[in-house]
């Protein structure tokens, strides 16, 4: 599962992470810089008083006389409580070993490690042991006799009443720490919050609002800064917006009078041009019945087919017309859409047999739609009409289909004809667009898809074409109101 953060939470974990790795990396430091200091201060005082014992020491019969030497070494210590051990190591024939000491037991050892030492006037060597609670320090020093060395003082340490203080300090100093990282942290996050969280939050507000629709929406942010200069540009950015929604409104003004001027200009051509046109309808096939001559009868055909033609092209213009103005109102019925599309395909038997084309209605009998009885007859006639004209004369299937939704019923008349482009779905519901320009001029006006986008947007709805490509056919989906079963029965 994927957490999601916001960018608070995230800026604080990044101040929380890089002010724990600061104050606690400078912490250990610290602990470390003071443990090693203890230790050099111990490490100084074991060579101060392994040289005083050294110049006690004043010849090499007094370094071999065992009795004398130890009990000298055991007043050294009582003067200095802090000694745990020494031992005075001389060499004989395997190496060095342990002549004289404090603890009875280390006599006559071996030094081990420290056989291969090589000392001079002022070598020292430390070894800190730590060990729980128990700290001490190992310090060898040469036994130095007129110039000459001898062996090797070896003297421990304890360091625990230091270290116990060390330790007090240490622990006060990291509590120090995670004091002052929590200050930090809070001292950070509200720096953050106040330069960087709240403007990006200011920011994120006015856009919603903004796309919303209102661009009066302002950012006060007053910092001389890139998030400054950013609030300036975006306030620039929606003044700019305004006025050019401003002047699109007045286009769309514009444009909807002259859309409106257009249609009442179309609608009084059509009239114009329908008046002179109906008596040659009614003429011309009757000259054409009366006249021998078979090319005059051939030319009479053609001028029947163009003014037929002429006259399609007008009434569908001045019902397009009428289907923008907002005077046009639907009759809205709830309907059976099963029944009403079995009685379309009833209506196009002939057309579709005569065309080889396999219509069949996959709707359910219970599929009832809020519907304009006449304009939705009107728009599957229309489509199917269309889905006819685009499949090849050997013929094909058409499969009529609704699927019901919360609201609205969506429809789809599927065909297996040419089958359309990405360039031609786009263009397909535009006035007077012809999806195959091979086909005869007079075969198509080129308005029926703009009068069925008329029609489903008229009913509240909308309406979407979909194509595999060319050859794979094509698919018209359109939504119409959904409507209870019950209603119909009722009214």
């Amino acid at each position: 599962m994927k957490l999601n953060f916001s960018l608070s939470l995230k800026l604080t974990l990044m101040v929380v992470l890089l002010s724990a790795i600061i104050i606690f990396s400078l912490t250990y430091i610290n602990i470390e810089e003071q443990s090693i200091s203890l230790e050099n201060v111990y490490s100084d005082k074991a060579v101060i008083l392994s040289k005083a014992l050294d110049n006690s020491i004043e010849n090499h019969d007094e370094l071999t006389d065992k009795q004398k030497l130890q009990n000298y070494i055991l007043d050294f210590i009582k003067l200095n409580p802090e000694i745990l051990k020494v031992n005075v190591n001389l060499p004989d024939k395997e190496g060095l070993r342990v002549f004289v000491s404090t603890d009875v037991d280390s006599i006559n050892i071996s030094s081990g490690k420290y056989n291969n030492f090589s000392y001079e006037n002022d070598a020292v060597v430390n070894i800190p042991i730590h060990t729980k609670n128990s700290h001490t320090i190992t310090v060898i020093t040469p036994i130095n006799l007129s110039g000459q060395i001898y062996g090797t003082y070896e003297m421990i340490l304890s360091m625990n009443k230091s270290y116990a203080a060390f330790d007090i300090r240490a622990g006060n100093l990291i509590m120090i720490s995670v004091i002052s990282l929590f200050i930090l942290i809070f001292s950070f996050l509200y720096l953050l919050r106040k330069i960087i969280v709240k403007p990006i939050v200011a920011f994120r507000n006015a856009t919603k609002i903004i796309g919303e629709g209102n661009l009066d929406t302002k950012i006060k942010i007053k910092s001389q800064d890139e998030l400054g200069e950013l609030s300036n540009a975006f306030n620039k950015m929606t003044n700019d917006l305004k006025k050019s929604r401003n002047k699109v409104e007045e286009y769309n003004k514009i444009l909807e009078n002259l859309l409106n001027q257009k249609d009442e200009f179309i609608g009084q051509l059509g009239h114009d041009l329908k008046n002179p046109l109906q008596p040659l309808v009614g003429l011309l096939p009757v000259i054409m019945e009366k006249e021998k001559d078979p090319k005059i009868k051939e030319h009479l055909s053609i001028l029947i087919h163009n003014v037929e033609y002429m006259r399609d092209l007008i009434i569908k213009t001045l019902q397009l017309a009428r289907l923008r103005s907002p005077d046009t109102k639907f009759d809205m019925e709830n309907l059976n859409l099963m029944q009403e599309v079995d009685n379309v395909l009833t209506s196009q038997k002939l057309f579709l047999t005569k065309n080889n084309i396999n219509a069949k209605s996959m709707i359910d009998k219970n599929t009832y739609v809020e519907a304009d009885k006449l304009r939705s007859a009107e728009l599957f006639n229309n489509l199917i009409t269309n889905a006819v004209k685009y499949t090849p004369e050997g013929g094909g299937d058409l499969t009529i289909d609704a699927k019901k939704g919360k609201d609205f019923v969506t429809i789809s008349i599927k065909d297996t004809g040419i089958g359309m482009t990405e360039e031609q779905l786009n263009k397909v519901f535009d006035e007077f667009y012809k999806v195959d320009t091979s086909k005869c001029e007079m075969d198509s006006s080129g308005l029926g898809l703009s009068i069925c986008k008329r029609i489903v947007e008229k009913h509240g709805g909308r309406i979407w074409v979909e194509s595999p490509g060319k050859g794979k056919g094509t698919t018209f989906y359109f939504t119409l109101k959904s409507s209870n079963e019950k209603i119909n029965k009722n009214t």
